[in-house]
């Protein structure tokens, strides 16, 4: 008596499978290359003597609504009816004499307008200035 095999073998490929490797592989690659081009810049980092500003250093504030504070060692904060109002200040800290004083502390409120913190750093870089900007520690 013959035996009948009933069960053919398919010829058909499953690609369900290979649509998982293929996924895996793109989130592979997705990760690995945005760290190969963060990694792969050359950046030369700064280096400082001390990890804490001059007692000496003179400090620009900005409130989330633009209002302008300057404030040098030894003297009261004093407020700003407008944002120009800052350059003779600091071009009479940075253009003396005194070097070690060439330093300005930036106080930033995390919700101002990013166009007053960069007319800051932009006019101290102009009169070849330094600029330490304030953040609060995690």
């Amino acid at each position: 008596m013959a035996i009948k095999k009933r069960s053919k073998p398919s010829l058909e490929f499953s690609f369900a499978s290979a649509a998982d490797i293929v996924f895996l592989l793109l989130i592979y690659f997705l990760l690995t290359s945005t760290f190969v081009t963060q990694s792969s810049l050359d950046i030369e980092l700064p280096t400082s003597a001390s990890d804490k500003p001059s007692p000496d250093a003179n400090f620009v504030s900005i409130k989330a609504d633009g209002t302008f504070s300057w404030k040098t060692a030894g003297s009261s904060e004093r407020i700003l009816n407008e944002r120009d109002e800052l350059r003779p200040l600091v071009q009479s800290v940075l253009e003396d004499d005194n070097k070690d004083n060439d330093v300005i502390t930036l106080r930033v409120d995390k919700r101002s307008v990013f166009d007053d913190p960069a007319f800051v750093i932009a006019l101290v870089a102009e009169f070849q200035g330094k600029i330490v900007i304030m953040t609060e520690k995690n």
